[in-house]
């Protein structure tokens, strides 16, 4: 009876496993987890604020055959997709657990006027460490009230997607309505920015 019980034990346990590995593989696979962070957390975010900077983060977790993560931004305007540019990649061999986290600063001149451009930082990291990149963007209007929309959601999608992971919103008033996704809200904004990451071979 003893013998009887402990085979049928090891017959379930590797069953469950059997099943667990398939269902793993199945679901994890080509496919790309999204889901909310923050640059500055706990009692770090005071200094956001101090630093001058807008700031987003999101996690990523992903396995699959691509071998590149890439960042690219949209800029909305009134709508519409007014500019769509790539910012850089980074080499993943297949997978990838860490964060994409961009930071935007806004510029003022020696006589404080506003600059019509913010410096934007984003980069790529893991446990392995990060890749960065800095470029210039076209900033919203000075007269603009901003939000930034966070991730508060998991997302989960292929890795043939590009994949919306932050967006800032600018409007004239002083109203502002988030919307079910990143791309909603930014097509009812003002203006918008819309970060983005998508795998490549």
């Amino acid at each position: 009876m003893k013998k009887t019980l402990i085979v049928c034990f090891i017959a379930l346990l590797f069953t469950m496993t059997l099943y667990g590995c398939r269902s793993t593989e199945t679901i994890e696979t080509n496919i790309v987890k999204a889901s909310g962070s923050e640059v500055f957390e706990g009692s770090m975010k005071k200094l956001e604020p101090h630093l001058g900077l807008i700031t987003g983060c999101a996690n990523i977790e992903y396995k699959g055959e691509k071998q590149f993560i890439a960042c690219k931004y949209e800029i909305w305007e009134n709508g519409n997709i007014t500019e769509s540019t790539d910012v850089f990649s980074s080499r993943i061999d297949g997978g990838f657990e860490g964060d994409v986290s961009v930071s935007l600063k806004q510029l003022r001149s020696i006589d404080l006027e506003l600059s019509q451009d913010m410096i934007m930082t984003t980069a790529i990291g893991d446990e392995k460490g990060y890749n960065s990149s800095t470029s210039f963007v076209k900033r919203f209007s000075e007269n603009f009230g901003y939000s930034p929309y966070v991730l508060t959601d998991e997302i989960i999608a292929t890795d043939d997607d590009e994949i919306s992971i932050w967006g800032l919103m600018a409007n004239a008033g002083s109203s502002y309505s988030q919307e079910d996704s990143i791309e909603a809200t930014a097509k009812d904004s003002d203006w918008a920015m819309v970060l983005k990451v998508y795998f490549t071979e």
